[in-house]
């Protein structure tokens, strides 16, 4: 059969190349470069083949036994998800396919703390598909968004603060959370009383903010927040000059003289 014959012969059906005896390279790229998944019908595929394949069609990647690492790499970069489709990727395969989309890490069997931090680092959410992560790299994802709470199981104390510290908002993705623990956060961020003001009794926040005020750290966000604080109904000026230390009077007074 001559050559022309062959190639129409190949694009009409293409796993008639497992049946020519003298297949070249020319053959084998002709077939990919119609359907990258016809790379199921060659043998051994070079890598100019893989590339060809990938190039058209990335998923075709599950038909390659031996996948160099170069073209995993440029599957992953152009479609995240191949990476469950490569048998035994290598170390940089897996972490090109996090830098692409920190999802990636659902197909990476009990990744290292690195690599789940990477993961965070580029997406947030993709906590939700890490198994009991690690604090480290819990407050990763929080560091990147405070909503990341949202998808941890048990978050350890000090991810719900860097929650609500982060965003008062936090606390509504928080939903195992006792009483000490409320003080804690609202000694942190007093914005979370607005989202939980009906389920908490005034005095305890009032004892808290009166611990608050009197330390003579207290940061100026802080003191305003309260004072700006609408749903905490009290005369807060006579309260900060009755309990607070010298650094909140002087935050109230240079406020005032703001407004």
């Amino acid at each position: 059969m001559e050559k022309n014959e062959l190639f129409k012969k190949l694009k009409e059906t293409p796993e008639y190349i497992k049946e020519i005896k003298d297949v070249n390279e020319e053959f084998n790229l002709f077939i990919v470069k119609n359907n990258g998944n016809n790379i199921k019908y060659i043998e051994n595929p070079s890598k100019a083949v893989q590339l060809e394949a990938i190039k058209s069609t990335p998923l075709s990647i599950q038909y390659i036994d031996n996948v160099c690492e170069e073209i995993g790499i440029i599957c992953v970069k152009a479609l995240w998800n191949s990476l469950k489709l490569i048998k035994n990727p290598t170390e940089k395969i897996i972490r090109e396919a996090i830098n692409t989309k920190g999802w990636a890490i659902q197909f990476i069997k009990n990744p290292s703390e690195e690599l789940q931090i990477l993961a965070v680092e580029k997406d947030y959410d993709a906590i939700k598909y890490i198994d009991n992560p690690s604090e480290k790299v819990q407050l990763k994802a929080i560091e990147n968004y405070y909503s990341a709470i949202r998808y941890i199981k048990n978050p350890t104390l000090n991810a719900k603060i860097a929650a609500i510290s982060s965003d008062a908002e936090g606390i509504n993705y928080i939903s195992n959370y006792d009483l000490d623990e409320v003080k804690l956060f609202i000694y942190k961020n007093i914005n979370i009383v607005k989202y939980i003001y009906e389920n908490i009794e005034i005095d305890t926040v009032i004892e808290v903010v009166m611990d608050k005020i009197k330390d003579e750290n207290i940061d100026e966000k802080y003191m305003k927040d309260f004072l700006e604080l609408e749903i905490l109904e009290m005369d807060k000026i006579n309260f900060v000059w009755e309990y607070g230390s010298k650094k909140s009077k002087k935050i109230l007074v240079d406020y005032k003289l703001s407004m």
